[in-house]
């Protein structure tokens, strides 16, 4: 809906004096005429506060009180759309005359119409004959004689300050409003101003909303998700500040990943990660996992922080996770293979730490990061370098929180850098059994090589090809 002028004061006010109530008869009429104001008013305002998203059932309900309290006059609503007039509501004596009203929208907006005077000027009329205002009001005068109107009163309706439309009481004898019938009429204006600001207000807020919404969602997908819903819920301040958690960190990275990029055109290369990475986010999802990092091929992520289950579940969880995620790289890149993307293994070595970190909000009050530092995660980091293709390799204290349920192999302690002492280490045995009872899958290393099977989906010209190169390596 365009919008015209500012609205100001009526030009042509009415100066019609009330009738004296000499008599108790003349009173009973003021009192009711001022009860049926009232009454009339109330309902156009129950219309308002019920109708905030449509302005249309308050357009309506203006016509209708304006003809009860105008019985023999025609009320409309003219709006302006654009450089056109449109008709927004109306209601007369006569449906004859209330349908050949309607006929004559949508009608040209122009200054020489008494629409036009209004709606552009933003300044109310009073014309008590439109016959003789017809050399100011040449183009539109006669529109309203043609239609029985010979006297006019008009108020501007608005929105946001801008005059959007017109109030009409069409009137088929010759004189001015009363001045109560006259505030009653811009009473009436005011409330579809209100009805029209109220929309106005709404659809800002609807598109803000909107905005926020999608920018929330963009932002969502840059963060973990714990810390977007802890920031959405007023939770987390952008403070720099950190305190002391037990964590339990992994680390995982793709072994030789710069020369699996060598054999990749860099389409490939995009969608083989993002489909490796959108699968490992999943299972880590799944199992509560906090989202620290992707730095290119490797993630960090980490148990006991913003919610924790205890140390011992949180290990749990984050050596389950890590199972989870070596048997789903398993299967995607035997579809890798098959559609020859990859013609060498595509595996991820995964090390797990437990242990005091310090975390929080690390950076300047401008740029900041919500991560884990500390001796325990530069562990993680260090246990996945040392880690077998392939495999998961636990810390000492992790795999003290999960000895009851899982089978591993401790290695010979290793030196990392940072640390005095050697480390020991546990490299989970049990990565593949659960697989291989569900899929018949085989899954067998040692030092020099790594060989997994799925006999379910395993061809015989690929049998053949296997038992040969197995043959050749004994001669």
């Amino acid at each position: 809906m365009s919008k015209g002028q500012r609205t100001s004061q009526p030009d042509l006010l009415p100066d019609a004096p009330n009738e004296p109530a000499g008599t108790l008869e003349a009173l009973e009429t003021q009192l009711k005429e001022a009860l049926d104001r009232q009454v009339a008013t109330a309902k156009i305002l129950d219309v308002v506060n019920s109708s905030i998203r449509d302005p249309q059932p308050v357009f309506n309900s203006i016509v209708e009180a304006g003809q009860a309290l105008f019985p023999k006059s025609t009320i409309s609503i003219g709006l302006r759309e654009g450089n056109k007039l449109i008709l927004g509501a109306i209601s007369g004596p006569e449906p004859a005359g209330v349908e050949a009203w309607r006929r004559r929208f949508p009608a040209p907006l122009h200054p020489e119409t008494i629409h036009g005077h209004v709606i552009l000027n933003g300044k109310a009329i009073d014309l008590p004959d439109v016959a003789a205002a017809q050399d100011q009001f040449r183009i539109g005068a006669g529109n309203f004689l043609a239609s029985g109107a010979r006297a006019v009163t008009m108020v501007p309706i608005s929105q946001g300050g801008q005059t959007v439309g017109a109030l009409a009481v069409l009137r088929h004898s010759i004189g001015k409003l009363q001045t109560e019938q006259f505030d009653i009429l811009k009473t009436f204006a005011a409330q579809a101003n209100i009805a029209l600001d109220n929309l106005h207000l709404l659809n800002q807020m609807r598109e803000a909303n909107e905005t926020l919404e999608n920018v929330s969602k963009q932002l969502a997908k840059y963060m973990p998700p714990q810390l977007y819903r802890s920031i959405i819920a007023g939770n987390q301040q952008a403070a720099i500040e950190s305190r002391r958690r037990k964590l339990t960190v992994f680390f995982s990275d793709i072994v030789d990943f710069s020369e699996i990029t060598d054999q990749l055109e860099a389409e490939e290369l995009t969608s083989l990660l993002n489909e490796y990475l959108s699968e490992m986010s999943k299972i880590a999802q799944r199992h509560g996992a906090y989202f620290d990092k992707f730095i290119g091929d490797a993630m960090m992520l980490y148990f006991g922080e913003p919610e924790s289950l205890g140390a011992k579940e949180d290990a749990a969880a984050c050596v389950r996770m890590a199972i989870d995620m070596q048997r789903a790289l398993n299967d995607l890149q035997t579809g890798w293979r098959r559609k020859g993307l990859i013609d060498r293994p595509f595996q991820a070595r995964i090390g797990i730490n437990t242990g005091y970190c310090t975390i929080g909000n690390f950076g300047s009050n401008d740029r900041m990061d919500y991560t884990a530092i500390g001796r325990e995660v530069n562990l993680a980091a260090r246990l996945e370098a040392e880690c077998d293709p392939g495999g998961i390799l636990l810390a000492a204290e992790t795999y003290s929180l999960v000895t009851d349920w899982l089978s591993v192999e401790e290695r010979e302690p290793v030196q990392v850098k940072g640390f005095q002492n050697p480390i020991r280490t546990y490299a989970a045995t049990a990565i593949y059994e659960a697989a291989a009872r569900q899929s018949r899958i085989i899954h067998e290393e040692d030092e020099g090589y790594t060989l997994t099977v799925d006999q379910d989906r395993i061809s015989a010209e690929a049998i053949r090809r296997l038992k040969s190169v197995i043959s050749d390596l004994g001669d």
